[in-house]
């Protein structure tokens, strides 16, 4: 892609999440691209294709689970290179966490049929952001703390020096084990793949 092109791209999909997102969805999309382009910046990564990734991973949380669903049936083959990972596995082999993650599939698929974006960094970071996965690309990774740790979000208090010192992989580390201790806080259900990966990186 010509990366000339991104900064409309996002242009247009900001308008579009502005209307069709909750205010405080909206908030937390651009909190998130800001910071993963801030990120970006400090580890040597594409701050246009972070800002992309970090406003869209959630435009399409306002429709339907029907017409996400639809359009990751219909246009599965925009990620048909994840096709291989277990995480994207795990999204849509079961029923119950199809429904709360394919939010993110469908905004990959959608920024690939509608907008052309081919760039396989930029779509698994968006396809990914709700699930952990080890093999992640570094812009996948950075997306994926942006999201939990943007400053809106209910965080921890060392949460900005943490981005702010560690490297890539204990960030992301660090992230992930935010993300386990928030849904064991809350009582609520963690996807079996998440809390897998997470042992895998407690145990090495």
């Amino acid at each position: 892609m010509d990366y000339i092109e991104i900064p409309e791209i996002a242009s247009i999909i900001e308008k579009e999440i502005a209307c069709n997102l909750s205010p405080k969805r909206y908030a937390h999309s651009r909190s998130t691209s800001e910071t993963a382009v801030k990120l970006a910046e400090r580890f040597g990564e594409d701050r246009w294709a972070a800002h992309l990734a970090g406003l869209s991973h959630d435009m399409c949380r306002g429709l339907s689970f029907e017409e996400q669903n639809n359009l990751v049936n219909k246009h599965r083959a925009c990620i048909a290179f994840l096709s291989e990972r277990p995480s994207l596995a795990a999204i849509l082999s079961d029923r119950e966490y199809r429904g709360k993650m394919i939010h993110g599939p469908a905004a990959a698929c959608s920024l690939c049929y509608r907008f052309q974006v081919r760039e396989e960094s930029i779509l698994e970071a968006v396809a990914l952001h709700s699930i952990a996965d080890d093999a992640m690309s570094p812009l996948a990774k950075i997306v994926y703390i942006a999201d939990k740790l943007e400053p809106l979000r209910n965080r921890s208090a060392d949460a900005d020096e943490k981005m702010q010192t560690l490297d890539l992989d204990s960030l992301f580390a660090y992230t992930l084990a935010s993300v386990v201790r928030w849904f064991s806080e809350s009582g609520k259900p963690l996807c079996p793949y998440t809390a897998e990966i997470y042992s895998r990186m407690t145990k090495s």
